[in-house]
């Protein structure tokens, strides 16, 4: 029986190839591998070049965003002539690698305005405002140089710009701008921006409302531009820029701006009845303010078919404090207060009393005061009192004490009316 006859081994067959066939694959295999390695090191400068440059910058020396990005660092360090011409130098080699990189122009722009160079920087920061309106460099340059030339429109251009697409702009502008409003120039060029309502303007209110020397800057902007939308939001920033006007005693700004909001009537600040025009009002700081007391306070009743509501008060026992409150702007004139309760059960040591304070900027006067125990049964409560000009604005509050009976005093306040005589 005849042997198989074996094939050619492997290591044979390889080693028949001619030297082409080895030439060929070793360049594949070269350039697979410097296509491996270019790959990684554009991949680690990608991820790397904007919180760490120099790693970016290491493995890809010309990485244009590596560079501009660098630059920006070294011109925030120093602006000595040696490190403007790197700055320069940097700037320059970036835009060749790209040429719409706005932070690279704007550097050039930095650079030429620390040279003095003012025409040359603004040319070169609107080239960058027209690449991108997302460098907050750039814009914030465009609003310094419009403020330089006394351009508020301007300058509030670019700073609609920088808020709308750059919100870690918040912390720096808004201090900046709110205190702008005091300028009437900057309220005008304001409004129609804000008209506009941009996505920045739910949180600048909040701020500014907040800190804001005079808010009464704030509601004549809000004024001018018509309102804000009617949404929950809104109506909450508007109930706080309202409470800021009266605790900042602004309250000609507190009525025109109330008087501005959807449902607002002129009534609800020469009323004292528990109505419709008080009680229950979207905008909460201009009707009935009840105030949140575990141990005293009252709640509302549904309104009868008149449109009139009642109030169910209580205060534990051995407990003093407010009810609630309203504010007041009644002319100087002669009036009459009157109220009107009812009582399950009396308590002797327990009170009822209404306070009328003015405000005033040192700080609330009281003008007058009527207090009467809680009584069974119906009870009423009067004060004449005349207002002048030195009262044009009022705080009426309630106030109970629950006396010594160990569960408080209840009653409920059936009407309140303040009319002239």
């Amino acid at each position: 029986m005849s042997k198989k006859r074996k094939g050619p081994s492997r290591f044979a067959t390889l080693k028949a190839k001619p030297p082409f066939f080895w030439i060929k694959n070793g360049l594949i295999i070269t350039v697979t591998l410097w296509l491996a390695w270019l790959s990684f090191i554009h991949a680690v400068a990608n991820i790397t070049w904007d919180q760490n440059p120099d790693t970016a910058l290491y493995y890809v020396p010309d990485h244009p965003l590596a560079l501009s990005r660098k630059a920006d660092e070294l011109f925030a360090a120093k602006q000595d002539p040696a490190t403007l011409a790197k700055v320069e130098a940097m700037a320059k080699q970036s835009l060749r690698g790209g040429a719409l990189n706005p932070v690279a122009i704007r550097l050039l722009g930095y650079v030429a305005d620390a040279r003095g160079d003012i025409k040359k920087a603004r040319e070169l920061m609107q080239l960058s405002h027209k690449v991108s309106r997302r460098d907050f460099g750039t814009q914030l340059w465009l609003i310094e140089d419009a403020v330089r030339r006394d351009d508020k429109k301007q300058a509030l251009y670019h700073y609609d710009i920088a808020m709308r697409t750059t919100p870690s702009s918040f912390p720096i502008l808004f201090p900046t701008l709110t205190g702008a409003l005091s300028d009437p120039e900057v309220r005008v060029a304001l409004a129609p921006i804000v008209r506009q309502a941009p996505v920045w303007l739910p949180a600048y209110l909040g701020d500014a409302i907040n800190t804001a020397e005079n808010p009464a800057n704030i509601a004549e902007v809000l004024v001018k531009a018509g309102g804000l939308p009617d949404d929950e939001s809104y109506r909450n920033l508007s109930n706080a820029l309202l409470a800021q006007l009266a605790a900042k005693n602004k309250f000609p700004a507190f009525r025109q701006y109330y008087l501005t909001l959807k449902g607002a009537r002129a009534a609800t600040f020469q009323s004292a009845s528990l109505t419709k025009d008080t009680v229950n009002l979207p905008y909460t700081s201009a009707g009935w303010q009840v105030v949140e007391n575990p141990a005293i306070g009252g709640a509302f009743s549904q309104p009868d078919s008149k449109g009139r509501f009642s109030l169910s008060a209580f205060a534990g026992s051995g407990e003093r404090g407010e009810v609630m409150r309203k504010i007041l702007i009644l002319p100087p004139g002669n009036y009459r207060f009157q109220a009107l309760y009812s009582a399950q059960e009396g308590v002797s040591d327990a009170e009822v009393r209404w306070d009328l304070q003015c405000f005033a900027p040192a700080g609330n006067v009281s003008k007058w005061f009527v207090s009467s125990p809680v009584r069974q049964g119906n009870f009423t409560q009067s004060q004449d009192f005349s207002l002048g000009n030195d009262c044009r604005n009022q705080l009426l509050v309630l106030q109970a004490a629950g006396g010594s009976n160990q569960l408080g005093a209840e009653f409920t306040l059936r009407a309140v009316n303040i009319s002239k005589r």
